[in-house]
């Protein structure tokens, strides 16, 4: 597990955690009620153990067996998993708070002799340049002190990424996201869009693939998981545009595609890249997107989740269960649990015994329909509490997926920047009440849905050009018929004509 690399132990121990896991009762916290969750033959405990907090960007299981996380305050903490008890071990002052501040930490995992925390956030410089620092903390066992800056990097208003883990010969992997500079993203000189490989004192290992580089893989768009198996393959998971949301399996020196190649080769100038360009295709892509954000490998107690990615999304508000081959190289099925129960999900985070952790993400610059709730945000526990006696079991049944209707296709291409209400969010997406181009003319409304527009200044609109003209017919009639004053109907047909003229 990425985040319990300091937590190995010998097959004895390992016997003895498991064991013990099977023995284990939550803490039931005063105030929070424990639902139940039925999997095949698994019974699942599910409580809030933490609340009213802000945006925990990422949870990392300790060698003290507490969590320790970074929230969109700035803060370091530490979570006692059984109390519900947190502490407070930093406050970072010149974090840059828009969107993205604090975000990624990793701990040494070699800890009894170097009690090292790295934590990645963004800062914005006297001259409003905005940088990525990635900064070194000592543990005293009260506090981190002593910062030592390892490496700072160019920043952005967004698509800063990213995500930290240790590998098992004691580099430092981070992901990096684009920038929305697309023209560097396969430069090895720059390091937006990559995963950078450095040693834990920030120099650059001298068997990286670019001599004097720190990148290792390139080819990404907004990654916000990174995560190592067992077997020590690295997986990372990506935002997508309007497309493609990913997870690939990372390889050195590998080039995942992206602005190029979004999920696989499946668009007239994709297969021309491809065919001039060794690309490395996805294990994993989401049309519609998903927005995925941390990503975990499990091997604990609970036999339907075992040798599997877990992966919370933010957009999906779910935790995806994807299960892998025996060579952890390929992602054999998925499922989707807690599906817009608990809103956002930032991210996840497993213990030795076996008990997952999931983080919402509703106090956000981006909060979905109903959320925040009361006690958002919160840390939620998954433990296993029984089994289900056979006789009980259900039988799975394949479902077909029917006919998206003018609202699901809405939701999945559009509602998580402009809203259910049509209102977006002031000072990142437009409001469509008010849009013009919703309301104009269709000669000027079809080209802009068709190509989109990228603005250097702000997050613009991906091309959806690769919707039917009947999914973009529906999508048109659906917004204007909520939002617009102009509720005039635009054909497929009409899209078509459009289209080949653009």
């Amino acid at each position: 597990m990425r985040k319990t690399l300091y937590m190995m132990a010998t097959l004895s121990g390992v016997a003895a955690l498991l064991i013990a896991s099977f023995a284990y009762r939550p803490q039931q916290f005063p105030g929070f009620k424990t639902e139940k969750l039925e999997l095949d033959s698994t019974i699942l405990d599910i409580t809030t153990i933490a609340k009213n907090l802000n945006v925990p960007w990422e949870m990392v299981w300790g060698p003290d067996n507490m969590i320790w996380f970074t929230d969109h305050d700035g803060k370091v903490s530490r979570l006692n998993p059984k109390t519900g008890q947190t502490t407070e071990l930093l406050q970072i002052k010149d974090y840059y708070r828009k969107r993205l501040g604090l975000m990624s930490m990793v701990l040494h995992p070699d800890w009894k002799t170097n009690p090292h925390v790295f934590i990645n956030y963004t800062h914005i410089q006297p001259d409003s340049v905005i940088v990525s620092k990635l900064v070194r903390y000592t543990y005293n066992g009260k506090a981190l002190i002593e910062p030592v800056l390892l490496k700072q990097i160019p920043g952005y208003l967004g698509h800063n990424g990213s995500r930290l883990v240790i590998s098992k010969d004691r580099k430092l992997l981070w992901a990096t996201g684009d920038l929305k500079q697309k023209e560097t993203i396969h430069n090895p000189a720059f390091t937006n869009g990559k995963v950078l490989r450095l040693n834990l004192d920030g120099t650059i290992p001298a068997d990286n693939p670019h001599p004097g580089s720190p990148a290792w893989a390139m080819g990404f768009r907004v990654p916000q998981g990174l995560t190592y198996t067992k077997n020590g393959n690295l997986f990372i998971a990506e935002h997508g545009d309007a497309t493609d949301d990913e997870v690939n399996l990372v390889a050195k020196g590998g080039d995942y595609g992206w602005p190029n190649l979004a999920g696989f080769s499946d668009m007239p100038e994709e297969k021309k890249h491809s065919e001039t360009r060794e690309t490395i295709f996805p294990v994993k892509a989401w049309t519609p997107t998903i927005a995925p954000a941390g990503m975990d490998f499990y091997d604990g107690n609970i036999p339907e989740w075992k040798n599997a990615l877990l992966l919370s999304t933010l957009k999906g508000q779910s935790l995806r269960v994807l299960k892998l081959d025996a060579k952890q190289e390929k992602i054999l099925s998925e499922d989707i649990i807690f599906s817009q129960k608990f809103g956002r999900l930032r991210d996840v985070c497993g213990s030795p015994a076996g008990d997952i952790y999931i983080s919402t993400s509703n106090r956000d610059w981006n909060p979905p329909a109903n959320f925040p709730v009361t006690t958002d945000d919160r840390i939620i526990r998954i433990s296993k509490s029984g089994v289900i006696p056979k006789n009980r079991r259900m039988v799975k049944t394949a479902k077909q997926a029917d006919k998206q209707s003018t609202a699901s296709l809405f939701a999945n291409f559009c509602e998580s920047c402009h809203k259910a209400d049509g209102r977006g969010v002031p000072g990142s997406f437009p409001s469509l009440v008010t849009s013009s181009r919703l309301s104009g003319e269709n000669t000027v409304l079809i080209p802009f849905l068709l190509k989109g527009s990228q603005s250097a200044s702000g997050e613009g609109m991906p091309g959806f050009g690769f919707l039917t003209d009947e999914q973009l017919s529906d999508i048109v009639f659906y917004a204007r018929s909520k939002f617009s004053s102009n509720t005039n109907v635009v054909s497929a047909r009409e899209i078509g004509a459009i289209r080949a003229k653009n």
